[in-house]
């Protein structure tokens, strides 16, 4: 049996190699104890590992010199950092490392559940930390909420760094074994299945131990909370932990992927932490939980809108009939109705109605003349005729659409009562050349001769 033994000064106030002076206990393990610290000659706080002195065995020895070697040949802020050390056969041996003044995660989790994004950001820092650890050829083997040191946040948006300490019991791939073979080694509630079967510990293995402390700072519990370290181990050679569903889909698809009882089947650190970065910066309200191996479907691609339809190129030659015809100006005759908004362009059909409209208002100005003169004549041998007055000249159509132009009226006071002449007989063809099917309404085609009134033989 080996005596364990105090090596060096483990009181208050006792000063280690002449310059670091202990102050208080902040924590302690299987192989020392660490102390808050000030480095008198740097006049600042550090943190003091305190190794325990053994009477026999190389294998503490081996360990020391392990650590010292480990801690100083990585380098990341979510790794402990080592300023000193101090390894000796005789006397004390200790290291001397960084002060990280914010408890550790086993001593924040004992006050309740972290937030998502907290955990999320716990991922991602110590996601980091282990492929730095990883590509060293470095297995932790001790992954546990005791060993992660928390540092004040950079953001507002957390409420702390994580900080991965302890290299007390990392292994070093193709280096000489300090366990004996089929030994588990590693702190029973965050082992990994391959380690409680004896084989020797992977990268896996820490990213197995990472799951579960990720899965007990979220539901402020371990995830084998049983009563002996005996039934914690067994349970987990079978079973795989419970997840629960409320966290949202990525977080039980990554928790299940870093849990699965193959280690073929883990993700490694870099991918742990580049999905915990995605849920870090994803909405903190959990989505909807869908069942494991289900792929969420992609988002409908937007549809560009859609593209004007092509207007086929005009012509030089239409080009100059647009630009040579002038617009149409607004139409108003006498007796219609004026529209106060620009009239289309004039059509040969509307324009000939205009000008039958002025044609037939001449034509009633003239009967109206005739009646006159004869309603005047006291000869009782006047045989009234038709009346074929000269076509009266069109008159200029009006550009104005304030005011209608009044039609010509015929005062018969003054003509001359003379007489007229019996017009000569005129061959009967059905009415004069100007007779014509018509109403009053003023309508007709001037063109044709059709006038306004109706003929009489």
């Amino acid at each position: 049996m080996t005596e364990t033994v105090v090596a060096g000064p483990t009181r208050p106030g006792d000063l280690l190699g002449g310059r670091y002076r202990l102050e208080q206990p902040i924590g302690e393990g299987g192989m020392g104890s660490v102390w808050r610290a000030v480095d008198t000659a740097l006049g600042r706080t550090v943190a003091v590992k305190v190794f325990w002195g053994s009477t026999g065995g190389e294998g503490d020895a081996t360990r020391r010199e392990s650590e010292k070697r480990l801690l100083a040949a990585v380098s990341h802020p979510s790794l402990v950092t080592l300023f000193d050390a101090h390894i000796a056969a005789s006397g004390p041996s200790y290291l001397v490392m960084e002060y990280v003044d914010g408890g550790t995660l086993a001593s924040l989790i004992e006050k309740g559940p972290i937030g998502l994004r907290d955990a999320a950001s716990l991922a991602t820092d110590l996601g980091e930390a282990l492929h730095v650890v990883h590509a060293a050829g470095i297995i932790h083997r001790d992954v546990k909420p005791a060993n992660i040191l928390l540092r004040p946040p950079l953001t507002p948006d957390h409420t702390f760094r994580a900080v991965l300490a302890d290299f007390g019991i990392a292994y070093v791939a193709d280096a000489a074994r300090v366990t004996a073979p089929g030994t588990a080694i590693g702190t029973a509630a965050y082992i990994s299945p391959e380690q409680v079967r004896g084989h020797e510990p992977t990268h896996a293995s820490d990213i197995y131990s990472l799951g579960l402390v990720l899965l007990e700072a979220l539901s402020g519990r371990r995830a084998y909370a049983t009563q002996t370290p005996v039934e914690a181990i067994a349970v987990r050679l079978t079973a795989s932990p419970v997840i629960p569903g409320d966290w949202g889909y990525g977080w039980r698809s990554l928790l299940t992927a870093m849990t699965a009882l193959d280690p073929a089947d883990r993700p490694d650190a870099l991918e742990v932490a580049r999905r915990g970065r995605d849920l870090d910066t994803a909405d903190t309200a959990p989505a909807l939980t869908l069942p494991v191996g289900v792929v969420v479907p992609p988002k409908p691609a937007v549809l560009p809108p859609l593209a004007a339809p092509a207007v086929p190129p005009v012509s030089a030659e239409m080009t100059q009939v647009l630009a040579a015809e002038p617009p149409s100006p607004a139409v108003t005759a006498p007796g219609l109705r004026t529209r106060h908004r620009p009239i289309r362009r004039t059509r040969p059909k509307a324009l000939g109605l205009v000008l039958a409209a002025g044609a037939a208002a001449a034509v009633v100005i003239a009967i109206g003349s005739w009646l006159g003169v004869t309603a005047s004549d006291p000869s009782p041998t006047f045989r009234p005729e038709v009346v074929n007055p000269a076509p009266s000249e069109p008159q200029p159509i009006s550009e104005t659409t304030d005011q209608p132009e009044e039609p010509a009226t015929v005062d018969p006071s003054t003509v001359d009562p003379a007489p007229v002449e019996p017009a000569a007989p005129v061959e009967n063809n059905s009415g004069n050349e100007n007779a014509g099917p018509g109403n009053n309404n003023g309508n007709g085609d001037g063109n044709s001769g059709k006038g306004g009134g109706k003929g009489k033989p």
